[in-house]
């Protein structure tokens, strides 16, 4: 419930559908044949949402955390080593850090 009033459905769906597309705006960013301001528009967002999620869930696990939101996957389905009420709470706060360093909340 808490978790609700801080994000909203429709926020956790632009968080999810953000993390989703990581690996796309990095992949454009590599290959630089998209206008510039696009690729600094694609490296706020990507620089944001894993600067998030490490200070939320460290270095190690930050891009595993990134992903997973992406993909919609759970602790059942997880690469990081945790145990499951940590994992929830750790994704729960990458999330809302995400949301934070994004300006939505």
């Amino acid at each position: 419930m808490l978790n609700e009033i801080l994000i909203p459905r429709t926020l956790d769906a632009v968080i999810i559908a953000l993390c989703a597309d990581y690996a796309r705006r990095a992949a454009a960013i590599e290959d630089g044949r998209i206008p510039f301001n696009v690729i600094m528009e694609y490296r706020f967002l990507n620089y944001r949402i894993l600067n998030a999620a490490m200070e939320a869930a460290g270095e190690r696990d930050a891009m595993s955390f990134v992903n997973e939101i992406g993909k919609r996957r759970g602790y059942v389905d997880s690469e990081t080593y945790l145990s499951e009420s940590v994992y929830k709470n750790r994704k729960k706060e990458v999330k809302e850090n995400i949301a934070k360093k994004l300006s939505f909340i």
